[in-house]
């Protein structure tokens, strides 16, 4: 899918962070939230809408990250009216890293409304018509991100490759 305008981001439920620790996505790669590396790659490739869906224990972090414009919430009847669209719709269905070599493999696009009524109906990231967008490296840990510090300090980068 091309001209992707609009993005969901999902952050970790608040409960499954452990106290003193933070949702991946405000993690830090080279002194950076990882949420502001994704914001910059976003904004570079189009995207003009954005929802974050983040609890309240990190949204006030999450916001000071997010542009103005962004949706924040937690809430299902939020979400449903951000995907109330025919238009497609990046998914990014827990924290990724953008890094252009990443090939295709958990980040998704599908029109707004057949999410909807997917996640609405089956409660599933497997949606019928979506299609696999290369670009995003799922962050799975703390290791995660060393790994992806290391790398981009090899390379002697301080943005993602293709920004």
């Amino acid at each position: 899918m091309s001209c992707l305008r609009r993005a969901v981001l999902f952050f970790e439920e608040d409960a499954a962070v452990p106290a003193g620790l933070k949702p991946l996505m405000l993690e830090t790669v080279l002194s950076r939230p990882i949420l502001s590396w994704v914001c910059d790659r976003l904004r570079a490739e189009g995207v003009q809408r954005l929802f974050a869906v983040c609890g309240p224990r990190f949204a006030g972090e999450a916001r000071e990250l997010l542009p103005p414009e962004a949706a924040l919430s937690e809430q299902c009847t939020d979400l449903e009216a951000f995907l109330d669209t025919e238009e497609p719709v990046l998914v990014l269905p827990r924290a990724a890293f953008p890094m252009a070599e990443a090939g295709p493999g958990f980040a998704y696009a599908a029109p707004g409304r057949e999410l909807r009524e997917t996640w609405r109906v089956r409660m599933t990231n497997q949606v019928q018509g979506a299609e696999l967008v290369p670009g995003w490296l799922p962050v799975y840990g703390p290791e995660t991100v060393a790994e992806i510090e290391e790398l981009l300090r090899q390379r002697g980068e301080d943005c993602p490759a293709g920004q």
